[in-house]
């Protein structure tokens, strides 16, 4: 860190949450919910107590047992019409594009392989946003989704089989792999201290006391100062220029 309080950090990967991290959606997943939580007769600042970062499926469970009989059914329904009813209220999160666009390229040239993984709570709504918003950027080849694990965070699970595959995909040892892992949820940050990666918190969802209170290494309101300083197969070396302070 120099005088002027910027942060360089070593990784090898780069792990991205995906809504409130990388997409605008607090707004639209919250509006998604309060109309079904009317619905049912549940109260919605109740739900949003233990949502954000939670899985879908995680949140129906616990607080709509009535639409337990068909579970993914639900989970479909209620992730689709995010993109499909409240798209007006989704945007990418400042400088996020720019990051992930840095992060494919290594002196200029488009790297082979990524060295970037998604690892999110949603499912069906994480494939949408890189058929719409971030179709330009594409998905990854490491994308680990609510149904890919056993346990959502803040469980580790997800995040560590995200760096499992791109440790393979690398083929680094997984015990030498050096992570950093890009959150929104405190949830997140729990999760990804939990595989010894370095937590960067987002602010689009949660003050900057929660994330820190969580375990964040370091914080800032979105990823415009987030640079990619060097990018080789040896690994990525980011700059941290707009973080906040307890």
């Amino acid at each position: 860190m120099n005088s002027k309080g910027k942060v360089l950090i070593d990784v090898d990967f780069c792990l991205f949450d995906l809504d409130g991290t990388i997409i605008k959606t607090t707004e639209a997943v919250e509006k998604a919910w309060t109309k079904l939580s009317l619905k049912h007769g549940v109260d919605p600042d109740e739900l949003f107590k233990h949502s954000h970062g939670t899985r879908t499926q995680e949140v129906i469970q616990r607080f709509f047992p009535q639409l337990h009989g068909d579970l993914n059914g639900a989970v479909e329904q209620m992730e689709l019409s995010i993109a499909r009813d409240y798209c007006e209220s989704v945007s990418l999160i400042a400088g996020a594009a720019e990051l992930l666009q840095s992060l494919d390229l290594s002196n200029g040239k488009q790297l082979e392989e990524r060295n970037w993984a998604i690892v999110t709570s949603g499912a069906y709504l994480a494939r949408a946003w890189f058929d719409n918003i971030l179709k330009d950027i594409g998905p990854p080849r490491v994308f680990v989704t609510g149904f890919d694990v056993v346990k959502g965070k803040p469980d580790p699970q997800g995040y560590a089989m995200a760096s499992k595959q791109l440790g393979e995909i690398w083929s680094k040892d997984p015990a030498m792999v050096r992570n950093v892992v890009f959150e929104d949820a405190p949830v997140g940050i729990m999760a990804g201290k939990r595989i010894g990666a370095i937590t960067v918190g987002i602010t689009s969802s949660y003050d900057k006391e929660k994330l820190f209170e969580a375990g964040a290494d370091y914080v800032v309101p979105d990823l415009t100062g987030i640079r990619v300083v060097n990018n080789t197969a040896a690994g990525v070396k980011l700059e941290i220029t707009n973080r906040l302070f307890r």
